[in-house]
């Protein structure tokens, strides 16, 4: 039953996760790239598929740790990778005629697909494992990714996008507390008091999109005294 709770949680943060991608991305460049999240996504997911098919057997004879750790993967990396692929010179604009944005756009690709990874394997284990109540588990990831999408399109009216993330992080490490806590409940102890520290330790300039230069309202604030006066999140 926790694995069921864990799959569910874990879906959840996926997908908001997903969702915020999106939305970063809308803001930093344009709408037309938030598109791309879906296959970079698919990437991490596809990625998962392959690495299960070479060490599914090694790592279910650990479960539910196994479980725990590549959760607490993407829990990790869900602020890492978005700080990481921050500090990449990705400019859109110049890849028609500028070779190093290719590789600047294939190492993006590859730094946000991380905590699509772990999040991949942890389900997959779960689908994969002797005597798995796979339709259970199936409902749990789909009811999961249900709410994850709809929830995080509502708390962006109320949240800024680094609490949001915030948020998405340490569900990805509460599913690995639950999931290790038939292992071992001293992880599943350490892995709570994680996905708690997470809420207030992660700087919110991780996750703080900063719009291309050449977006209309970058320029405008080049103009002698122009000032944001207000924000809202929507």
């Amino acid at each position: 039953m926790a694995i069921t709770f864990a799959v569910a949680l874990l879906s959840a943060a996926v997908l908001g996760f997903e969702i915020l991608l999106v939305r970063l991305f809308s803001i930093a460049q344009w709408h037309h790239f938030a598109s791309m999240i879906i296959s970079l996504a698919l990437l991490g997911y596809g990625a998962g598929g392959a690495f299960l098919a070479l060490f599914r057997e090694r790592l279910v004879a650990s479960f539910p740790l196994s479980f725990a750790g590549f959760a607490a993967l993407f829990g990790i990396a869900a602020p890492v990778s978005l700080a990481l692929a921050k500090a990449i010179p990705l400019n859109v604009l110049e890849m028609l005629w500028e070779p190093a944005q290719m590789l600047n756009l294939a190492a993006v690709y590859v730094v946000l697909a991380v905590p699509f990874f772990g999040a991949a394997t942890a389900i997959g284990l779960a689908l994969s494992r002797p005597r798995a109540r796979i339709g259970a588990v199936y409902r749990a990831d789909l009811v999961g990714a249900g709410i994850g999408a709809l929830g995080m399109l509502g708390l962006l009216f109320v949240l800024e996008l680094a609490d949001a993330l915030r948020l998405v992080a340490a569900l990805g490490l509460g599913a690995a507390a639950l999931a290790a806590w038939d292992g071992s409940r001293r992880t599943a102890a350490g892995l709570a008091v994680a996905a708690a520290a997470l809420g207030v330790l992660w700087p919110a300039a991780w996750a703080t999109p900063v719009p291309s230069q050449y977006k209309g309202l970058s320029r405008a604030l080049l103009v002698p005294g122009a000032e944001v006066v207000a924000r809202r999140s929507s």
